[in-house]
């Protein structure tokens, strides 16, 4: 036991101001779940974050199947001016 009171019973109840901590983390975390408009913000923002991310990773993908189809086809084009 690291506190500052070496000779507390563990069945004492907590210290008032632990207790004052636990309290206001707990009303802290009711705040933040009745902050509806917060909540929702933060939704869309993660969403219109992960479609930007798939946005840019689809356009990449996109892109190096174009490139591939224009190699394949300039490969067809160059082997039958060779016949």
């Amino acid at each position: 036991m690291s506190d500052t009171q070496p000779d507390r019973n563990p069945t004492d109840p907590p210290p008032v101001e632990q207790q004052r901590e636990e309290l206001a983390e707990t009303v802290d975390a009711l705040a933040a779940k009745l902050d509806v408009p917060a909540r929702v913000n933060a939704a869309a923002s993660e969403t219109a974050y992960t479609a930007k991310v798939k946005a840019e990773e689809n356009r990449t993908a996109l892109i190096g199947v174009a490139v591939a189809v224009l190699v394949a086809i300039g490969t067809v084009v160059v082997i039958k001016r060779r016949r």
